[in-house]
């Protein structure tokens, strides 16, 4: 998403990122961080050695070298995320969620959901068991949202402490392994984990994924615009 595909919000709806972390950011951020920490350990040595001191120059420049590692992916990440922001974004307001995608088009397809309408919703969560950029143990929270044709599947990360606080979380069925899905032999229990298993694919590999801020303002919504949806 281009700069100028992001017009300023109309008043009384809210500007939601999607994908600030996308495929290109999670590539070139640790390039450039490893890539820098490397030029800095590499120019120091050649000018310590030029400057004949007494001492091995490698034992400067290794903590240097780190320091240059971490500013360089830190302030690297933040130049990035202005330079090349997704083509994706959503707008939350009284009325309605849009999302606007702008990846594969010249003009960009936009999804409205109306919350005057019926809005279905299938949720499910998981536990990370692997620590990436999410931290090992926090939980993956997901809906997908329906309404006639339509479809959008948002995701977010939270803290299991934070999760467990969001309005609704009951609502959100785990995820189970599929070797659990397998051994299983409640044909119910089965049908629903395979159907959540189809839609964490999806989810995979085109869901938007938002901040926790925003995840929870678009569920806050839910009470009046899903039925059956239990804040509690």
């Amino acid at each position: 998403m281009t700069q100028e595909l992001i017009t300023p919000s109309p008043p009384g709806e809210h500007l939601i990122k999607v994908d600030t972390e996308h495929f290109w950011i999670r590539f070139l951020v640790p390039v450039i961080a490893i890539g820098s920490a490397v030029l800095v350990y590499i120019a120091g040595v050649s000018t310590l050695d030029r400057s004949q001191i007494g001492f091995n120059p490698a034992c400067l420049m290794l903590p240097v070298s780190v320091l240059a590692l971490f500013a360089a992916g830190f302030g690297g990440e933040r130049v990035l995320k202005r330079l090349m922001p997704s083509r994706r974004y959503a707008r939350l307001s009284d009325e309605a969620l849009v999302l606007v995608d702008g990846r594969k088009r010249e003009t960009p397809q936009v999804v409205r959901l109306e919350w005057g309408k019926i809005v279905n919703v299938v949720a499910w969560r998981f536990t990370v068991r692997r620590r990436t950029r999410v931290p090992k143990g926090w939980h993956c929270l997901a809906v997908q949202l329906l309404q006639d044709d339509l479809e959008m599947i948002l995701y977010t990360f939270m803290s299991p402490e934070d999760a467990e606080k969001l309005p609704g979380y009951s609502n959100f069925v785990r995820l189970r392994p599929r070797r659990e899905t397998e051994s299983n032999t409640d044909l119910r229990a089965v049908a629903e984990q395979r159907r959540l298993l189809k839609l964490e694919d999806a989810r995979w590999h085109d869901g938007a994924e938002i901040s926790a801020d925003d995840f929870r303002a678009i569920l806050a919504r839910f009470e009046h615009a899903v039925p059956g949806w239990k804040i509690r």
